[in-house]
């Protein structure tokens, strides 16, 4: 009988197998009594129910991917009338999301093999996640032939180590290491990616259509940053706010009505208003550009100087930069970029992104765009909020996702209060966390590598004249 993936750590003393089962089902019966007994629970015991049972699920998961691996070795699945493990283990659940049962059963069947040892240990201790488990053993293969001298085990182990940063990060991973050592496969991803691009619909009973675009990821990044741009939510002003306020908090009776629009529904009007403004361009009967919002719909990209200009050079681009005959031509070095919304594309792509799409990236700072333009103006336009949003990447309030397109920039003194709009005055912040900020009258620090929120409330002067609280 093959060995059981228990036997490469230390056993449990003899019985805690049966008290631990005894006490499993006494949970699982225990679980249908919560949803009951919450309101007996403070609004700090709710916090710790919550992140209690979502720590619980995410441990479950991993047990069972290793107890998967052991009904492997132990020859349970193949004497079962299961076809493989994914289907064992659905034989043994109801009510389970599918991708759950596929996921736990793929990872048992990879703990199995000896060659993954790192992986069930990294299960075994809690240290790494089945997502990311399967993320790692997807990702880990492509790498590998690009890096003759890597050991597999501490790849993999590198890898397993961002478990607490999900399993997009390791995808990311991937894309930086390929950009390295073999951007000619990232480039040739990205054109077979292109080959394969489509985009149908179909008539749904309801009336509506459904449409389904399957785009590369350079295109996908370029549509995707539009959509995000005009999709933010756009809360309608009340009436009663009037401009001689030279600080509206956004409380009380003033504050602008709720964007009630599902962020579904809110992509949807995006992307209406982007293909009518275009059909309007096309036909000369909108000669005007999608119109004012939130963020940019620019894509705004993030990469190797070097690897950018030796692309400009080729396409005749650099004579706008005066950049030609500087005798000081770099060298071109393999790499990607990132784009704001946290895509990372292969340079070819950035590049390509550059010239074609005329989304050429300045030195942030020069001479036509003044990063700092003191009192003469109250908001933050142009290469300045370019500026906020290549350093914020979205709102800077702690725990907060809103990309840069859904954010406001917020002048940390208050623009009434003395404060310059420049580089070091700005944060990005969505809406609810601005409200927030003007509502408990927050500060923060800011410094060239980001932005710093006290929590403190009333550190913020609410009116001119006023002198921060200590």
């Amino acid at each position: 009988m093959a060995q059981s993936t228990t036997d490469t750590r230390v056993p449990a003393v003899p019985g805690t197998g049966v008290r631990l089962l005894s006490l499993l089902r006494e949970f699982k019966t225990a679980l249908d009594e919560w949803p009951a007994a919450l309101y007996q629970l403070d609004e700090t015991e709710l916090g710790e129910v919550v992140g209690s049972m979502l720590q619980i699920g995410t441990r479950g998961e991993n047990v069972a991917a290793l107890a998967t691996s052991d009904a492997l070795n132990r020859g349970t699945v193949s004497n079962s009338t299961a076809t493989g493990a994914p289907a064992w283990v659905a034989q043994q659940t109801a009510g389970v999301e599918p991708t759950v049962v596929r996921r736990v059963g793929a990872v048992g069947v990879e703990c199995a093999d000896p060659r993954n040892k790192v992986v069930a240990d990294a299960l075994a201790t809690g240290s790494a996640s089945v997502p990311v488990a399967a993320a790692a053993l997807r990702e880990v293969p492509q790498i590998l032939p690009k890096l003759p001298t890597a050991d597999r085990d501490d790849l993999l182990g590198r890898y397993l180590s961002l478990s607490d940063h999900g399993a997009r990060t390791l995808r990311e991973l991937s894309t930086r290491i390929l950009g390295e050592y073999a951007p000619e496969q990232l480039a040739h991803n990205e054109e077979r990616q292109q080959d394969c691009e489509s985009v149908y619909w179909a008539d749904l009973p309801s009336g509506l259509t459904r449409f389904v675009a399957e785009l590369s990821g350079g295109h996908a990044a370029v549509v995707k940053h539009a959509l995000r741009a005009l999709s933010a939510p756009a809360p309608q002003t009340c009436s009663t706010s009037t401009n001689e306020d030279p600080a509206p908090l956004e409380t009380g009776a003033g504050a602008p009505e709720r964007d009630s629009r599902t962020p579904a529904k809110r992509r949807a009007d995006a992307l209406v208003r982007l293909v009518d403004t275009a059909a309007g361009v096309l036909d000369g009967t909108s000669p005007r550009s999608v119109g004012e919002f939130g963020g940019t719909a620019k894509i705004l990209v993030t990469m190797d100087y070097a690897t950018l200009y030796e692309g400009l050079r080729e396409a005749g681009r650099l004579d706008q930069f005066g950049s030609r005959g500087s005798g000081s031509d770099p060298t071109y070095l393999p790499g990607i970029g990132d784009t704001t919304d946290g895509d990372y594309l292969d340079a070819g792509t950035l590049r390509r992104l550059a010239c074609d799409a005329d989304l050429i990236p300045a030195v942030l700072g020069g001479d036509s765009e003044p990063l700092d333009v003191g009192r003469a103006k109250r908001l933050f336009t142009g290469g300045l909020r370019t500026a906020i949003i290549h350093r914020d990447k979205g709102c800077t309030f702690p725990g907060c996702d809103r990309p840069p397109d859904w954010c406001e920039a917020h002048h940390v003194t208050p623009w009434w209060a003395g404060g310059k709009t420049n580089l070091a005055n700005a944060a990005l912040l969505c809406a609810r966390h601005h409200t927030i900020v003007h509502r408990d009258l927050l500060t923060a620090q800011v410094t060239s590598a980001g932005v710093t929120w006290d929590l403190t409330p009333g550190l913020m002067p609410s009116r001119p004249g006023q002198t921060p609280a200590a």
